[in-house]
């Protein structure tokens, strides 16, 4: 039965969160529902550990677009530059956007 109300308390605290409720006001809408103080404390940590692994995931993801665009970059500066083509849209604007990317996805990865 423990489990089980866990659980119930888990989905209402991330349902909770979802409207845009800070930790405090998630506790105090689960203490009103009759949460024990050991079950609110495992509940928040393990919304916070489910937002941490959404973040994490979003950061990968910014991290391999910022890479895949830091590559695309310099292929292309080196072929613009080998024809004789203007390389400063190739160098400058995509080296900007991927290195952009590449640390915003770094600041998520660390949980910033």
């Amino acid at each position: 039965m423990n489990t089980v109300q866990h659980s119930e308390f888990l989905h209402l605290a991330n349902s909770l969160q979802q409207r845009g409720l800070s930790y405090d006001e998630i506790t105090l809408q689960l203490k009103e529902k009759g949460a024990t103080e050991n079950l609110l404390q495992e509940t928040i940590q393990q919304l916070k550990n489910l937002r941490l692994i959404k973040k994490r995931n979003t950061g990968f993801a910014c991290c391999g677009i910022g890479v895949a665009l830091l590559i695309v970059g310099c292929m292309l500066t080196i072929l613009l530059y080998s024809s004789g083509g203007n390389i400063k849209w190739a160098m400058y604007g995509l080296t900007t956007i991927g290195v952009i990317f590449t640390i915003k996805g770094m600041a998520d990865i660390m949980g910033w």
